[in-house]
C-alpha cells in the first residue's frame, strides 16, 4: 500500500510538473486608460492578442523565467521579465508614440532627460475635466499658471504662467507658433474644438525647450493633434449643461490604413444662452488631416478652423455693481456705494451684464466678438536612415471678423432703465427724431465694429543629425510674414440712417453722411516680416543630458495709414494735407483727393534678436534626477510699441525709442519617479530689462490739441522668481491622490524719469514702481485632487485650489508722485472645488462613456480679475489703492455639464 501511494504521489508530481501556468491580463493607454483592442503579447514563438476589453491570457509550458513583448500599432513597445511560478495576472499600459517629426518640431520635452520644468496634460484628464470651460482653465492644475475666464464670454479665457500674460506665453499648434505677431496675443474663441483632436499636451514653464525665438518667457503651451499613428477609433458625443448649454461632436481617426495612408476628421457645433445675461455663443468646429507614408517619407496635409459669434462683457464694473454685501465685508463705504454717479446701479448679481438691452422687443449685446481663423498646412518629413531627419512644414493662417461697441455722444444715466439694462428703443427713437437742432435721421450714438482681419504664411524646416551616439545636432529656418488690416466701421445705426463722425475731419469733411459698411476712426494695416535661424546641440551619455540652444532672427514691421492727412512732396519739401488743411504750393492748391497726395506709409524698421539657452539634467539612480537650465532673450517689442498710430491726430510715428527686452532666466528642478509615486520641486529666477508697456503714453501737445506724443518709456524691469512643487500618489488600484504648491515672488524694480524732445520741446515722465508687487494673477496657488474609481470603469474625482496673493492688475508707470511705490489693491484670496464622475460600459462591442461634472461646487462667490484706480468704470470716483477704487470681474457661480460619448 505504501508503495501505491508513493506510486500515486509520484504521477501527481509529474503531472504538476508537466501542467501549464497561465499569463493573464489587461492591456490599455497609458494616458487615457483606455483598453487597447487587438495589442500583441509575445513569449518567443507564443503569443495572443487582446480582446474587446483590452484582456488576455497565454498558457506557459511550465513555470520559468519568461521575457514577455507587448505592442500595439502606434504605441512604444515592452519588454518585461518575470518569474512565473504560477498563474499570474499583471496591468501593461503602453504609452502613445508621438511622430518624430512632431516631437522634432514641436520640442516636446522628455521626462528625466529634458532639463526644463514641464506639465504633461494627459487626454484623458481633457476629457474628464474640461465639461464646458475654455481649454486653458483645465490648466489651473498646473503650477505657477492662473487662467480666468475674465467677463464670463465664451472663448475670452486667458492664461497666465509665473505672473506673464498669454502674450509672453509661446502656444504651438503642432510646432507651428499661434500668437499674434502683432501684439503676441492668443484668442481662445478662434480655437474652440481642439479638445476633440488633441493626443498630447503639454505645459513647459520658463524659457522651455524650443529650439524658435518664440516668446517663451512665462512658459510654452504644446499642443499636439491625432495623426496616422494613433489609434483607429471613432466617437460621437453629446453634452447639455447650464444656461441652454449645448454641444454635439464627432470625431474619426483611421489609425494607419493600407498603403500608409491615415485620416483624422472631426466636427462640432455648440450654443449656449451664457452663464453672464446676454453673452450667447454660437460657434462651429471642423478639422481634417490627411497623412500618407512611402518608404521613407510621411507627407500630412491638415486644416481646420472655428467659425463663431459670442457675446461678451467687455469691461469691469465696481464691486457694489454686483454685489453689495461683498463690497461693505471688503470695508467700501456706504457713501461710496451709494454714490449717484454710479449709472449702473447696484446689487445686479453675478450675471449682471451692462452692455445690452431689448431693441423692438429682442435681447442686443453692444458687444458682440465674431471671428473665423482657419489655418492650414502642409507637412513633408524625411527619415533615410537613423541617424538624420528633415521636416518642412508650410502654413497658412486667414483671419476675418473683429467686435462691437458704442459710437457716438457719452452715457448717461438716461440711457440705462430701472434694471440696469440699456434703453436700445429710446437711443433708437432719438436717433430717428429730430432734436434740439439734429436733423431726423442722424444717429448721434451708433453700433460700430473693430475688424482685425490678418493674412499670415510662414515656412519651417527642421533638420536634425546623430553625430554620434552621445551628440546629436538640430538645426533650421522660420521664416513668416503678416499683414494686419486694422479699421472701425459703422454697423448699426439704431433707428437711424446715418451717422457724422467728426474724428474723421483730417480725410473727410465735417459734413460727411457716414452709412452702414462705411469705414470710421482709423483704418491701417501692419506688417510683419520675421525671418530666423536655429541651433541646437544634444547631449546623452549614461546618465547626463545637456543641450545648447541658439537662435537669431530679424523681426521687421511696416505701417500704412489710410485716414491720416495725406503727403505732398515736391523736391525735398513735404507738406501734410487733409480735408480741413489743403495746400497751396507755386500757385496750385492740393487737396486729400489730388493725385499727388500720397498715403502715409513708413519704412520697414528692422529689428535683430537673439536668444540662447543651456541646460543639463542628471538621473541620479532609477528614481531620482535633477536639472538645471539657464538662458538669455533679447527680443523685439511689440508693433504698437515701435510703430505709433495716433488716431486724433495727423500722423503714424516712430517711438521715441523701441530697445529691445532683454530676459534672463535660470531654473533647478529635481524630480522623484516610481510605480505609485512622482513628484517634482521647481526653482526659478527670472529677470525681465525693458519690459514694454502695454501701450506708449500718450502725452498731449500744448500747442496742438489733436496731435499726441507717444512715450514709450525704456528701463522698466520686473523680477519673478519663485518655488513650484506638484506630485502625484496612486495609494492603490482605486484610489489617486494629486497636489501641487506653487508660491511666487513677483516685483516691479524700476523708477524712471524720461525726457523727450517734440517739436523743439523737452518733455518729462517720471514714476516709481520699485519694490512694488506684479498684478493681474495669483502669486500663490495651492492645489489638489481625489481620484476614486470603486468598480472598474466608474470614477469620482474632486478637485481644489486655493488663489492668493493676487494684486489687482494696473500700470507701472501710473505710480507717479505720491502714489510712487504703492501696491495694487490686493484682491481677497479664495478657494474653488470642482467634481467630476463618469461611468463606462460595453453594449455590442460598442463602449458608451457618461460624464457629469459641477464646476464651484460651493458656489463659491469670489473676484476673479481687477482694475487698481479704475475711475472709468461707473461708481469708481477715488484713486485709493484699495476695494472702492477698483474695477472687478466675479468669478461664475455654479455650473453643471452632463455628456455622453458613444465610440471605440
Amino acid at each position: 500500500m505504501k508503495q501505491f501511494f508513493t506510486f500515486l504521489l509520484l504521477i501527481f508530481a509529474g503531472f504538476s510538473f508537466a501542467q501549464n501556468v497561465k499569463l493573464s491580463g489587461k492591456i490599455s493607454d497609458e494616458e487615457t486608460g483606455e483598453a487597447l483592442i487587438g495589442a500583441s503579447v509575445a513569449v518567443g514563438t507564443i503569443g495572443t492578442v487582446t480582446d474587446f476589453d483590452g484582456n488576455f491570457s497565454i498558457d506557459l509550458p511550465k513555470p520559468n523565467s519568461y521575457v514577455v513583448k507587448f505592442s500595439y500599432v502606434g504605441y512604444n513597445n515592452k519588454e518585461l521579465s518575470y518569474t512565473i511560478n504560477s498563474d499570474l495576472q499583471v496591468s501593461i499600459q503602453l504609452k502613445p508614440i508621438v511622430l518624430n517629426e512632431v516631437l522634432i518640431v514641436a520640442d516636446i520635452a522628455k521626462d528625466r532627460q529634458t532639463p526644463v520644468a514641464f506639465s504633461n496634460i494627459p487626454t484623458l484628464k481633457i476629457q474628464e475635466e474640461l465639461a464646458s470651460q475654455d481649454l486653458p482653465m483645465i490648466l489651473n492644475s498646473t503650477p505657477g499658471t492662473y487662467a480666468t475666464r475674465t467677463g464670463g464670454g465664451d472663448g475670452d479665457a486667458r492664461i497666465t504662467i509665473r505672473g506673464f500674460n498669454q502674450r509672453n506665453v509661446a502656444v504651438m499648434l503642432d510646432g507651428i507658433p499661434v500668437n499674434d505677431m502683432e501684439n503676441g496675443a492668443v484668442f481662445w474663441s478662434n480655437w474652440f474644438g481642439l479638445d476633440l483632436v488633441t493626443q498630447t499636451m503639454q505645459v513647459q514653464r520658463g524659457l522651455g525647450s524650443s529650439k524658435l525665438s518664440i516668446p517663451s518667457v512665462g512658459g510654452t503651451i504644446n499642443i499636439l493633434t491625432k495623426g496616422i499613428d494613433s489609434k483607429a477609433s471613432y466617437q460621437l458625443q453629446q453634452e447639455i449643461g447650464n444656461n441652454g448649454y449645448v454641444r454635439t461632436t464627432f470625431g474619426v481617426n483611421t489609425g494607419r490604413l493600407k498603403h500608409g495612408w491615415g485620416i483624422s476628421l472631426a466636427g462640432s457645433y455648440k450654443q449656449t444662452e451664457g452663464y453672464v445675461d446676454a453673452n450667447y455663443s454660437k460657434g462651429y468646429f471642423y478639422y481634417l488631416r490627411i497623412d500618407k507614408q512611402f518608404k521613407k517619407h510621411l507627407i500630412t496635409l491638415s486644416g481646420f478652423g472655428a467659425p463663431q459669434e459670442h457675446g461678451q462683457r467687455s469691461f469691469m464694473t465696481s464691486i457694489s455693481t454686483i454685489d453689495v454685501a461683498k463690497a461693505k465685508s471688503l470695508g467700501i463705504s456706504d457713501e461710496v456705494i451709494n454714490n449717484p454717479g454710479n449709472i449702473l446701479g447696484v446689487d445686479r448679481g453675478l450675471s449682471y451684464n451692462q452692455h445690452w438691452g431689448y431693441l423692438n422687443g429682442e435681447k442686443l449685446n453692444s458687444t458682440i466678438n465674431y471671428y473665423h481663423k482657419p489655418q492650414f498646412s502642409l507637412r513633408h518629413s524625411w527619415q533615410p536612415n537613423e541617424k538624420f531627419f528633415w521636416s518642412n512644414v508650410a502654413y497658412l493662417s486667414v483671419g476675418n471678423g473683429g467686435g462691437t461697441g458704442f459710437m457716438g455722444d457719452s452715457f448717461t444715466g438716461a440711457y440705462y432703465n430701472a434694471d440696469g439694462q440699456i434703453d436700445m428703443d429710446t437711443i433708437a427713437a432719438l436717433n430717428a427724431k429730430a432734436s434740439f437742432g439734429k436733423p431726423a435721421g442722424k444717429s448721434t450714438r451708433i453700433l460700430r465694429s473693430s475688424f482685425n482681419n490678418h493674412f499670415w504664411y510662414g515656412v519651417l524646416s527642421t533638420v536634425k543629425y546623430d553625430i554620434d551616439k552621445n551628440f546629436t545636432f538640430s538645426g533650421g529656418l522660420d521664416a513668416r510674414y503678416y499683414r494686419g488690416d486694422h479699421y472701425r466701421e459703422v454697423y448699426d445705426l439704431l433707428g437711424g440712417e446715418y451717422f457724422i463722425w467728426k474724428g474723421n475731419s483730417n480725410i473727410k469733411n465735417e459734413t460727411t453722411k457716414l452709412y452702414k459698411g462705411d469705414k470710421l476712426d482709423y483704418n491701417y494695416s501692419g506688417f510683419v516680416r520675421w525671418g530666423g535661424l536655429f541651433g541646437l546641440l544634444e547631449y546623452k551619455k549614461d546618465k547626463i543630458s545637456a543641450f545648447v540652444n541658439i537662435s537669431g532672427a530679424l523681426t521687421q514691421y511696416r505701417m500704412e495709414d489710410y485716414f491720416k492727412s495725406k503727403i505732398l512732396t515736391f523736391g525735398d519739401t513735404s507738406f501734410l494735407v487733409s480735408f480741413s488743411n489743403p495746400v497751396t504750393y507755386n500757385g496750385n492748391t492740393y487737396t486729400v483727393n489730388s493725385p499727388e497726395a500720397k498715403t502715409q506709409a513708413l519704412d520697414w524698421v528692422t529689428i535683430p534678436t537673439f536668444t540662447y539657452k543651456m541646460g543639463a539634467s542628471y538621473n541620479i539612480d532609477d528614481l531620482q534626477s535633477a536639472f538645471v537650465n539657464t538662458g538669455y532673450i533679447d527680443k523685439a517689442q511689440r508693433f504698437n510699441n515701435v510703430l505709433y498710430q495716433n488716431r486724433t491726430g495727423n500722423k503714424i510715428a516712430l517711438a521715441n525709442n523701441y530697445e529691445n527686452e532683454k530676459i534672463y532666466a535660470v531654473e533647478l528642478g529635481y524630480s522623484f519617479r516610481s510605480s505609485s509615486f512622482s513628484g517634482n520641486l521647481n526653482a526659478y529666477y527670472t529677470y525681465w530689462l525693458n519690459k514694454p508697456l502695454d501701450s506708449p503714453i500718450a502725452l498731449r501737445d500744448p500747442n496742438d490739441p489733436l496731435e499726441v506724443i507717444p512715450l514709450n518709456i525704456p528701463g522698466i524691469d520686473a523680477l519673478h522668481r519663485g518655488l513650484e512643487l506638484d506630485f502625484a500618489y496612486k495609494m492603490n488600484k482605486k484610489l489617486t491622490f494629486e497636489g501641487l504648491i506653487s508660491i511666487g515672488d513677483w516685483k516691479w524694480n524700476s523708477s524712471e524719469s524720461v525726457n523727450v524732445s517734440y517739436r523743439d520741446t523737452t518733455y518729462n515722465y517720471s514714476f516709481n514702481a520699485k519694490g512694488v508687487h506684479v498684478g493681474d494673477a495669483a502669486q500663490i496657488q495651492y492645489g489638489a485632487m481625489v481620484r476614486y474609481e470603486p468598480i472598474k470603469s466608474l470614477y469620482f474625482k474632486a478637485r481644489g485650489t486655493f488663489f492668493g496673493k493676487n494684486y489687482s492688475n494696473f500700470n507701472p508707470e501710473s505710480l507717479q508722485g505720491a502714489n510712487g511705490g504703492k501696491d495694487s489693491w490686493q484682491l481677497p484670496n479664495y478657494f474653488l472645488l470642482d467634481f467630476n464622475s463618469g461611468y463606462t460600459f460595453d453594449v455590442k462591442k460598442t463602449k458608451i462613456t457618461i460624464r457629469a461634472n459641477i464646476l464651484n461646487v460651493l458656489d463659491t462667490k469670489y473676484i476673479s480679475d481687477a482694475q487698481n484706480n479704475d475711475t472709468r468704470a461707473p461708481g469708481v470716483t477715488t484713486e485709493s489703492f484699495n476695494a472702492a477704487s477698483a474695477s472687478v470681474y466675479f468669478g461664475l457661480g455654479r455650473q453643471w455639464n452632463l455628456s455622453l460619448l458613444i465610440g471605440i
